[in-house]
């Protein structure tokens, strides 16, 4: 006879592991919102064909399809963002580039034209005209420095398609690069450390490997704050006999 009679509300901290980097440990990915497992059949039947029992089942076989993982978040920074780009981040060094009498073609005055670096320091910014070096005044050009475009005024007295020397230093702040659609898959082993809030026990989900790609639209503009979601498969790997367990401490 039943004893207890209790549901599941799950929560959880999600940790994933980079199979593919070498040495590569756990991390927090940070808020994950949706976590599902999908389980489903291939069926093969033999049906009936005598007058008595026509179109009845005689035989039928359930084959398990492999397991569907689908996963959700709302934490966005370097490692997470490259995920939902599929892509590959890199380190910006924190060191300031100094970049002397960089030529630069003003096709048309009031356009922008993209220097060789962003992250520009607009205090040192300096404009020469490439021909003779006379010093180009700084109420004729702008500097938009962060993604490093410079333009002339569209009423500065230079010429379209004039050559300019340009010369400036970096900020050292540093950042990150992300390079999209750079990688085909995500593989993760994914360990969720959670609580049944109805009952206080605490649940390990493992995955030990899940194959994955980025799933759907991000839209740069969303009112709403924004979400990743990533869909794959979960692959029987390093001997395991099982795509994914759950275990239960009370």
């Amino acid at each position: 006879m039943r004893t207890e009679d209790h549901g599941f509300k799950f929560a959880g901290t999600v940790q994933v592991r980079n199979r593919r980097e070498k040495d590569s440990g756990f991390y927090d990915l940070g808020n994950t919102t949706a976590l599902k497992t999908s389980h489903s059949a291939d069926t093969k039947e033999r049906v009936s064909r005598r007058k008595d029992t026509h179109g009845q089942a005689l035989d039928i076989i359930k084959t398990p399809k492999p397991v569907e993982i689908s996963l959700e978040l709302d934490t966005f920074d370097k490692d997470n963002l490259a995920a939902a780009m599929m892509g590959a981040a890199a380190i910006i060094p924190a060191a300031a580039v100094t970049v002397t009498d960089e030529i630069i073609v003003i096709g048309k005055r009031g356009q922008g034209y993209k220097l060789a670096h962003g992250n520009i320091d607009p205090a040192t910014v300096t404009v020469k005209k490439a021909d003779n070096d006379s010093a180009v005044d700084a109420a004729q050009y702008t500097v938009t420095a962060a993604p490093g475009l410079i333009a002339l005024a569209a009423n500065a007295p230079l010429p379209d398609g004039v050559k300019l020397k340009v010369s400036y230093k970096t900020r050292a702040s540093g950042g990150y690069k992300i390079d999209a659609a750079a990688v085909s898959e995500l593989e993760w082993e994914i360990i969720v450390d959670g609580t049944n809030t109805v009952t206080g026990e605490n649940g390990i989900l493992r995955i030990p490997c899940a194959k994955l790609a980025a799933d759907g639209d991000f839209d740069w503009f969303k009112d709403d704050f924004n979400t990743a979601s990533f869909k794959g498969t979960a692959v029987l790997a390093d001997g395991n006999t099982a795509p994914y367990t759950f275990e239960v401490y009370k």
